[in-house]
C-alpha cells in the first residue's frame, strides 16, 4: 500500500494493528450481524402471524460489543 510504509508495520511507535481497536472492530462487527440476524428473525416472524422480538439476541450483541470496548480500552 501506497500509503503506509512497510517498516512502520514493526516499530514499536508505528501505526501497525494493535490488539485492542482490532477485537473493538472484529465484536463490533459481530455485535451487528447479531442485530441484523435478530431484526430479520423479528420480520420473518412477523410474516407468520406471531412477531416476537429476540430480547436475548439484543443483550447478546451489547454484551459482545461491550467486551469489544473493554477490550479497547484495556488493550494497547
Amino acid at each position: 500500500m501506497a500509503w503506509i510504509g512497510d517498516k512502520e508495520w514493526y516499530e514499536p511507535g508505528g501505526t501497525g494493528l494493535h490488539a485492542g481497536p482490532t477485537l473493538y472492530w472484529l465484536a463490533t462487527v459481530i455485535a451487528a450481524l447479531i442485530a441484523v440476524f435478530a431484526v430479520a428473525d423479528f420480520f420473518i416472524s412477523w410474516g407468520q402471524d406471531a412477531p416476537i422480538v429476540r430480547v436475548v439476541a439484543f443483550v447478546a450483541a451489547a454484551a459482545v460489543w461491550l467486551v469489544g470496548r473493554i477490550c479497547r480500552a484495556l488493550l494497547p
